[in-house]
């Protein structure tokens, strides 16, 4: 088993279980003990679980979405080539909404080299990021309230400030994706933020990976006639590309 991949799975034995001793993840995983707790120590230096004597712990938080810090190690190879092919869609000169994620997040390196633009953003960890390695791109933070865990702004500041402002297209990596629904988020109070910030853009640009087809959520961000161009990858299940082209969405597969 792939390393990436096991510890993807070991993670969500943890979080599931919330306390797992090293021994029955190595059960699980079939692999050696000696193995589930090099992982453990490679996780909990990445805060990912906490580390306890004779196994892990999962960290305090809601079951619906994992943390930033664990979703950046998952599926790196297609949220990269997901964020190279959605930068394509950017033009010099414009004005893009890049919304907190782990697949937006992989954009930046893209989008600093493109000419005159201007990136508005609620992600105070991605306006570090542009800001850090462009002297020239231009960064528009919207304010509001922090959520520390995702270190995205939120809330009537933010929604404030976007009625001000006139975006050509919002980048959004998404929780999920129903092809009969739309794009899902996990959380009830993000929602009108997300909503508000979809609103302001003229067109809707969603990134979403393969694995964002089988989550479900009882929040809907947006319906599939609000989604212009969805950017996912090949492993994506062709019915539900089928299903999005028929609604008039836009697909581009990485």
């Amino acid at each position: 088993m792939l390393s990436e991949k096991r510890r993807n799975d070991l993670l969500a034995h943890v979080r599931t279980r919330r306390t797992v001793s090293v021994e029955d993840l190595a059960e699980l995983l079939d692999v050696s003990v000696s193995t589930v707790r090099r992982d453990l120590d490679a996780l909990d230096g990445h805060g990912l679980l906490r580390r306890v004597h004779g196994g892990a712990m999962a960290l305090d938080g809601g079951p619906d979405e994992p943390p930033i810090a664990e979703r950046s190690i998952a599926n790196p190879g297609e949220k990269r080539r997901i964020a190279a092919e959605a930068a394509k869609l950017v033009s010099p000169g414009g004005v893009i909404l890049l919304t907190g994620g782990s697949t937006t997040a992989q954009m930046v390196p893209h989008l600093v080299t493109v000419p005159g633009l201007t990136v508005v953003t609620n992600s105070v960890a991605i306006a570090y990021a542009i800001g850090t390695a462009s002297a020239t791109t231009q960064v528009l933070v919207l304010g509001g309230l922090m959520r520390n865990a995702e270190l995205s702004l939120l809330g009537h500041l933010t929604t404030q400030a976007l009625t001000d402002l006139r975006i050509d297209a919002g980048f959004f990596s998404a929780y999920g994706v129903d092809p009969a629904y739309g794009m899902l988020g996990a959380h009830l109070a993000e929602a009108e933020t997300d909503r508000s910030m979809i609103a302001a853009a003229t067109r809707l640009v969603v990134l979403a990976d393969h694995t964002k087809f089988t989550r479900r959520s009882a929040v809907r961000i947006a319906p599939l006639s609000g989604i212009d161009t969805l950017v996912t990858d090949t492993r994506t299940p062709p019915g539900a590309v089928t299903a999005l082209r028929t609604a008039g969405v836009t697909v581009v597969t990485a």
